[in-house]
């Protein structure tokens, strides 16, 4: 995938900008609050159908303007090119999602479309934050590799809301679950043994790419890990039919919890990511360096499984990539990056790249300046 032209009209600080970008690095120049993440978070909704920054499309919108609209020129790895347009309106909350002219029926349907991979300092998160973070990592990686994935990640968060209202229920009344319990309890586990199983499936399939690029990163010497932590008796290479028996004897096991509380303990919305440096839990014992580089090298491994997925190279969306890595490991990043496909990375000091490309229309220097574009010169 390449993005080849962008408009953005009515998107946060950007009136009314075009951009042309590089079929291989392309470099967003400017200071802080001037508008380079902005051209990243629109490229975002053109895989993700909205923000990976902001919760709503209203929060994007221009202020003192109601309607947001992103237009862009896509090529696939045949050269085939997709016009795709977006529209967000902040105040009915409609938004309107065109491929070619034709309005797809649900916006949802794009996810998947046009791949991205997207490294910003609100994903440090997946690192050094909470279970939720690493949980969207995941589902944000699958949904666009496959679309059973994210057809069943939407019907299990109904399945588990209305399986927790019902326990909430019981709870608060102080009397026994319902009848219906058992149905949502049979639904819940169908489908979340079939989301545990593809998650474990790629996490096995990057953790060797994983640990390879962040060995490239940091040195020879060492060694990172990831692992697919779930519910207890529940192994990566077990077929989904065992997980689904492994699930269900779990929230059987815990159904006396389950009534206490009032909500479902058990499933994939519970599961985590573990991260190790040389045997070390990277979110307790790692640098912030160090974390930083498991990060990049967990996105550089989930770029090379989305290309291995949708047979199709996703852009590489790169937000202040620097901060926090010494002049080694960004000289190792760079490396890389001009071995892949086409990136968008933002920087507020050019000096930070280090002279190692050149700018040849290929690669693309792009100031960003009070939510205005303009191409460096060469």
């Amino acid at each position: 995938m390449q993005v080849r032209t962008l408009r953005l009209r009515e998107f946060r600080n950007h009136l009314d900008s075009h951009l042309q970008f590089g079929t291989g690095i392309t470099l967003l120049l400017g200071d802080n609050g001037q508008g380079k993440t902005n051209v990243l978070e629109a490229i975002s909704y053109l895989s993700l159908s909205k923000s990976f920054y902001a919760a709503s499309d209203a929060q994007v919108v221009m202020l003192g303007h109601n309607m947001l609209e992103i237009q862009a020129a896509i090529a696939d790895a045949a050269g085939r090119v997709s016009d795709v347009r977006i529209t967000a309106d902040a105040l009915s909350g409609e938004k309107s999602v065109q491929v070619n002219r034709s309005e797809l029926d649900r916006v949802s349907s794009l996810i998947g479309m046009f791949p991205a991979v997207i490294l910003s300092p609100e994903q440090g998160g997946i690192v050094a934050g909470g279970p939720a973070e690493r949980r969207k990592f995941l589902d944000l990686v699958l949904c666009q590799t496959s679309r059973t994935y994210l057809a069943d990640i939407l019907e299990y968060r109904r399945v588990l809301r209305q399986r927790n209202r019902l326990l909430l229920d019981a709870r608060l009344n102080g009397t026994a679950p319902s009848r219906e319990l058992p149905a949502w309890t049979e639904e819940l586990v169908r489908l979340g043994s079939r989301l545990i199983h593809k998650r474990a499936l790629f996490v096995e399939g990057v953790r060797e790419a994983f640990t390879s690029a962040y060995g490239f990163l940091a040195g020879a010497s060492a060694d990172a890990t990831v692992r697919y932590m779930t519910a207890e008796g529940i192994e990566e290479h077990m077929a989904v039919e065992v997980i689904a028996q492994q699930l269900h004897d779990a929230v059987e096991k815990r159904a006396a919890e389950e009534r206490r509380r009032g909500a479902t303990v058990v499933g994939p919305h519970r599961d985590d990511l573990s991260f190790a440096i040389n045997g070390l839990a990277a979110e307790r014992y790692a640098s912030q360096g160090e974390q930083k580089t498991v990060l990049i090298a967990l996105k550089l491994s989930e770029y090379d499984y989305v290309t291995m997925r949708c047979g199709e190279t996703p852009i590489l969306l790169l937000d202040d990539i620097f901060a926090e890595l010494d002049r080694h490991r960004a000289a190792r990043v760079m490396e890389r990056l001009q071995k892949g496909g086409q990136c968008v990375i933002t920087a507020t000091d050019e000096s930070l790249i280090g002279g190692r490309v050149q700018w040849d229309g290929e690669h693309r220097r792009i100031i960003v300046e009070s939510g205005t574009c303009r191409e460096a010169p060469v």
